[in-house]
């Protein structure tokens, strides 16, 4: 009978240890979920932060073609403006060209 008790006591005990196992088990689970979980958001984290990378190579390089194209646009308007102050140094030297010449008819006569 004494046996018998001490198998029923050590038998209880064994439950105990097989439960706190079992409650370690549940807690390691969930510790591995809650690390599973942080990995995740650690990937979108860099995911975000490498589309971010990109984002911003996108800007300044959306940057400098506006800075060419107005380059490229005040080249233009500063070659149109010489053109157009060429063709006008051509008008004066004509218009000069042809008071003198009426200036001489007005003499020959």
């Amino acid at each position: 009978m004494l046996l018998s008790m001490k198998h029923k006591i050590l038998l209880t005990k064994h439950k105990i240890l097989w439960m706190k196992h079992k409650i370690l088990l549940t807690k390691h689970k969930i510790l591995l979920m809650k690390d599973k979980i942080l990995l995740m958001k650690r990937k979108i984290l860099l995911k975000n932060k490498i589309l971010l990378m990109k984002n911003k190579c996108l800007l300044m390089k959306h940057k400098f073609l506006l800075m060419k194209h107005k380059i490229l646009l005040e080249n233009k308007l500063l070659m149109k403006n010489k053109c157009l102050l060429m063709k006008h140094k051509f008008l004066l030297m004509k218009h000069k060209i042809l008071l003198e010449n009426k200036k001489l008819l007005m003499k020959n006569k």
